[in-house]
Parts: structure tokens; C-alpha cells; sequence
């Protein structure tokens, strides 16, 4: 309440500070500013863009506009947990912010390349990096300390995975394929395989199919719906073990070999264990940092930004 009443009489003090940068968020004793969302607002819209493959140019960055109420909140956020971080010891020392910022230095020929660098991305100056980089890793040291404490029963794990649809799936289809140029060059291939030749050397020696050539041709399992139509017309046509004669399509022509089908069912729990886990743990810290948070009250003024 000391610390609301001093911002008080200061921006009353102050009025003309206060409208140059008004305080558009009130964390447990800090105040953010417009200016501090400005800049984390700019480097959030840069990665947005980058993400989403679109140029940054001012209708771009309209487009954004609308995020900017909710960022403010979970910046807003963000700050209380500094606040969290700090008061539990997890703010990093000044030598370990310090070794980061000379390992980046030391990455550009000249002090200019590095500021023109940081203002490239955003950052207006290597002080302001600092800052952000301090930042980072005090909420990184705070998230990692608490998510080691953080322990999954097995019994929580199977019921999360019976429960779970997305575990669940249709007939599956496993298969392989091997993409040759020409007609003449499948061909050639599946004189081949039928003169004894294994399916995944083949396809390792004559495949044009850079994303399954090194696995031997496998496309994994997958349900129908999955490839081209031609494609998938001629893999269902297949008995298991039965490989294809040659199927055009706009990428070529291939063989296919339909390795087995799976019938519906559930994919097992060794193979989305790690992804279970990662699920209920990130659930169990989005609480716990709410509980971080709590002794921080968070007021925001989207109307003045």
C-alpha cells in the first residue's frame, strides 16, 4: 500500500513524466510502463510475423493490434513472477549475465555490428539486452527449479491416456515407398525387387524421396486420407506384404509396399509417455505459477496504451 501511495504522489508530482509514459500496469509494488510494453510488444510482434512467415511492414503489424490488451496481461504477468524470482533468490548474478553478454561480443568484428544487430532485432541498445537477458534466465531458474519438484504417478499417466481421444486412432496403414523419375526407371526398379532384392535397400540406393530415401522408403503408419489420391488408391488395393507396380502421380511414379494395417485402437502408452507427461506437467505449472504470482496484485489500464 506504501509503495501505491508513493507512485501516487510522484505522478502527481510529476504530470507531465506521466504523460510521456504512463503506467499502463500496477505489479505488487512496480509499475510498467508504456514505453517497457512498447518494447516487449515490438519484439513479440517480430517473432509473430517471423512465425507466421509474413514481412514486418505496418499493415502487418496492424494486424496485431489486437493482441495488444492481452499481452499487456500476461506481460503483467511475467512481471510478477520477476517479482517471484527475485524474492526467492533465483535472480541471476551479475557474472553470469556478464559472461553471456561478452560471449555475444565476441561474435560480431566491431562494437557497431553488434548494436546494429540489436536494433535489427528490436533491441535498442546492448543495456536494454542486458536487462532482457537477466530477465530471462532469472524466470528460466524459477521455472526449472519448481518443474524438477514435479512428479507424474504411473497411475495418472493411464488413466490420462484412456482418457485422452487424441490417443486414440482409425485404421492405420504402414507402408513404403520408393519415388523414381520415370516410368522406365520404375521399371527397372522392380525388376529389382522382384529378382529378391529387400524394399528399404532400393529404396536407399534409387529413391528421389529425400524425407524417406535414408529410412529405407517408410512413411510410417498413417490412416486413410493421408497421401494423394492415386497414391492412396493403389496402397489400399494391397494385401499386406504385396508391393505395387508402377503409380503415377504429379511427383513421379512409385512403388509401394504395404507393410501391415493396424486396426483402430489406442497408440501405445511407451510411444506418448514423454508427451503425457510433458502435458500434465506444463498444467501443474501453469497453477503453480498462478500461486507465485498471487502475493503480487496486477492491475491493467489497456485503455492507455
Amino acid at each position: 500500500m506504501r509503495a501505491f501511495f508513493l507512485a501516487l504522489v510522484l505522478a502527481l508530482s510529476l504530470p507531465a513524466l506521466a504523460q510521456e509514459d504512463p503506467v499502463v500496469a500496477q505489479v505488487g509494488p512496480e509499475a510498467l510502463t508504456k514505453a517497457q510494453f512498447e518494447l516487449r510488444f515490438g519484439l513479440f510482434a517480430r517473432s509473430a510475423l517471423r512465425q507466421l512467415g509474413l514481412p514486418d511492414t505496418q499493415e502487418t503489424r496492424e494486424f496485431l493490434e489486437s493482441y495488444r490488451a492481452p499481452y499487456l496481461q500476461a506481460l503483467a504477468e511475467e512481471r510478477a513472477l520477476l517479482l517471484a524470482a527475485k524474492a526467492k533468490g533465483f535472480w541471476p548474478k551479475e557474472g553470469a549475465v556478464e559472461a553471456r553478454v561478452l560471449a555475444l561480443q565476441e561474435a560480431f568484428p566491431s562494437a557497431e555490428a553488434l548494436e546494429g544487430a540489436l536494433k535489427s532485432a528490436g533491441v535498442p541498445d546492448l543495456a536494454t539486452y542486458r536487462a532482457l537477458l537477466a530477465e530471462a534466465l532469472a524466470l528460466e531458474a524459477l521455472e526449472a527449479h519448481y518443474r524438477q519438484k514435479l512428479a507424474v504417478s504411473p497411475a495418472a499417466l493411464r488413466a490420462l491416456w484412456l482418457l485422452s481421444p487424441e490417443y486414440r486412432h482409425p485404421t492405420l496403414y504402414c507402408a513404403r515407398h520408393i519415388l523414381l523419375p520415370t516410368l522406365e526407371a520404375a521399371k527397372e526398379a522392380l525388376s529389382r525387387l522382384q529378382a529378391g532384392e529387400g524394399f528399404a535397400q532400393v529404396a536407399q540406393a534409387l529413391s528421389q524421396d529425400p524425407g524417406s530415401k535414408d529410412q529405407g522408403g517408410s512413411l510410417g503408419c498413417e490412416p486413410q486420407g493421408t497421401y494423394i489420391p492415386a497414391f492412396e488408391k493403389a496402397l489400399l488395393a494391397l494385401r499386406p506384404g504385396e508391393v505395387s507396380g508402377p503409380v503415377g502421380t504429379e511427383f513421379g511414379f512409385h512403388l509401394i509396399l504395404l507393410e501391415g494395417v493396424r486396426p483402430p485402437g489406442r497408440k501405445p502408452l511407451e510411444e506418448v509417455q514423454e508427451a503425457l507427461e510433458a502435458q500434465v506437467k506444463d498444467k501443474a505449472w501453469e497453477k503453480l505459477a498462478q500461486a507465485l504470482m498471487r502475493p503480487y496484485p496486477i492491475r491493467v489500464f489497456p485503455e492507455r496504451l
